[in-house]
């Protein structure tokens, strides 16, 4: 090789742009970005801040934390259906105001207080669901009209029952360990927190009402033709924002046991930033409650850290409005640009010098050249067979063949013009052997390891090994099994050309010419299939 080929090589060979795409493809590679992200606010702040890992430090932020977690819950449902809500802080508010017009001026009990906060909040929700989903306004406009709305009544009820609320008497235990106790060295409103995002999660990911959600905010027409009622789930999500705002509004007016001018101010602004900057995605239908999480921590601890720091209400909002801005960019170009990405890092060949190209000419006398001997065997199943690999000959000397179509053909001896349809596997049965039942053994591509028997009863034997723990490709599945062998003892020595492609990507593993194949054997005793030998260049037969 001269330099500029070894370089080639080297850079080709050594540089894992593979590995680079497989890791693009995994889901998780979304919510590692908000983690490091979570990491580096974290350390940073820890380590410029003295004391802000202390007890006392991290007993009042995670309350905080807790209240701002339940608005950015509600949020993330939101958007998870492709909506949006700016009026959560003017529902925080608000919901914090009855709360304590009940219980300090009325002087209600601490649970009529709650019952009246989540009435606001529930209220609120069920409008901008309203007008939202049943009436199909613009959520962004919508949400704006009730934030401003909200804002100002609260402003206006604030300032009509200020002194009042400075004048009473009202007190109660229960109000003052919701807003200050602990439960095994967390605050109420975190434990709150923890449950909801639990129950939250759960039903996003395992209940039909959670995968509507998601339905609707991949694709609203698609989940109205696929029988989704579109609205109602709409406005729910939008029910359940102004619910989870609510307990967050009465959580902070049991922690202050009252309600000022800057009650639940920009908390909306926070509450979007957060939930973006965890990867919940502004299209709807892409993200989860842990990447809100992920976020409300990102967010709060930015903002706690700066205003320690000794900076303003206008760098803390500068800030915010940059991190909004990042990550509604990184996650409109990604989202429109993945593919690309993909297609340009995903199959990475390995570079190789070929050697001198041999002759095909015929009587060149090298391996490569053309003869014409085949010209006069006999056809079999010509104009029949579409894409037979391995063939095979029974006791009575029948003859088996795969085909393109998933089907195994039967080839009646002695001179085969007759066939039928032995076995329909689906798949590419490619290898076959028979044991010494007479069951036929076949490597279906794409499908795993196959026995039919003389009944022609099909049976899947494997179809997954054990992963290994170093691996970044998911090597646990069957991808391409190619050829099979039957040992004495029973056990099936079998190929899996590629552990990286599936069986209709064949040619990519081809072009690529990485070392994912591998040799498997399969024990009838137990079931079990291992890897015995790995690191092989498409493992063809």
């Amino acid at each position: 090789m001269t330099f500029r080929e070894r370089l080639q090589a080297w850079r080709y060979n050594l540089v894992p742009d593979h590995l680079v795409g497989e890791i693009l493809t995994k889901r998780w590679t979304d919510n590692a970005i908000p983690f490091l992200a979570l990491v580096a606010t974290l350390g940073v702040f820890g380590s410029i801040i003295p004391g802000f890992f202390k007890l006392t430090s991290l007993q009042e932020s995670t309350r905080q934390l807790g209240e701002f977690s339940l608005v950015v819950i509600g949020m993330t449902v939101v958007m998870l259906g492709g909506g949006i809500d700016l009026s959560v802080g003017s529902i925080f508010a608000l919901s914090c105001f009855s709360a304590v017009y009940v219980f300090f001026i009325l002087e209600q009990s601490i649970w009529l207080a709650l019952a009246a906060a989540l009435a606001a909040g529930l209220v609120f929700g069920a409008i901008n669901g309203y007008l939202v989903g049943y009436l199909r306004l613009r959520a962004f406009l919508t949400t704006l009209v009730t934030f401003i709305f909200g804002r100002a009544l609260f402003d206006i009820l604030v300032t009509t029952y200020a002194v009042d609320v400075q004048l009473s008497q009202a007190s109660s235990d229960v109000l003052d360990f919701i807003g200050d106790g602990t439960f095994w060295g967390l605050s109420v409103s975190v434990w709150l927190a923890i449950i909801l995002a639990i129950v939250t999660h759960i039903a996003l990911t395992r209940s039909r009402p959670g995968w509507h959600v998601l339905a609707v905010g991949g694709s609203r027409r698609s989940a109205h033709n696929a029988g989704i009622r579109v609205r109602r789930t709409v406005f729910m999500t939008y029910v359940f924002s102004g619910f989870c705002a609510s307990i967050g509004g009465f959580l902070i007016a049991c922690r202050l046991s009252g309600a000022g001018p800057g009650t639940g101010l920009n908390l909306e602004i926070m509450a979007l930033t957060a939930a973006v900057v965890g990867g919940v995605s502004l299209g709807g239908g892409r993200g989860s409650v842990v990447k809100g999480l992920m976020g409300a921590i990102i967010v709060l601890t930015m903002t706690n850290g700066l205003i320690r720091l000794g900076y303003g209400t206008g760098t803390n909002q500068m800030v915010l409005g940059i991190l909004l801005a990042v990550a509604v960019t990184i996650d409109i170009r990604w989202l429109k640009n993945r593919h690309k990405v993909l297609n340009e890092v995903y199959v990475a060949p390995v570079y190789l010098k070929m050697g001198e190209t041999q002759s095909a000419a015929p009587g060149s006398g090298t391996s490569y050249e053309l003869d014409n001997r085949l010209s006069a065997a006999d056809h079999i199943g010509l104009g029949e067979l579409e894409g037979p690999e391995d063939v095979i000959l029974d006791r009575d000397d029948h003859l088996y063949c795969g085909t393109r179509h998933g089907e195994i053909v039967r080839f009646f001896a002695p001179d085969y013009k007759r066939s039928e349809v032995f076995a329909h596997i689906g798949g590419f049965p490619l290898g076959l052997a028979f044991d010494r039942q007479g069951n036929l053994i076949s490597c279906v591509g794409a499908m795993g390891l196959y026995s039919v028997s003389p009944d022609r009863d099909v049976k899947r034997l494997s179809a997954e090994t054990a992963r290994s723990w170093t691996s970044i490709v998911d090597d646990a599945r069957l991808r391409d099994p190619n050829d099979c062998d039957i040992a004495p003892d029973g056990r099936i020595y079998f190929t899996d050309s590629t552990k990286r492609y599936d069986a209709h990507d064949w040619a990519l593993d081809s072009i690529e010419n990485r070392a994912t194949g591998r040799l498997l054997v399969y024990d009838p005793k137990d079931g079990s299939t291992k890897t015995l030998l790995d690191g092989y260049r498409y493992t063809n037969g």
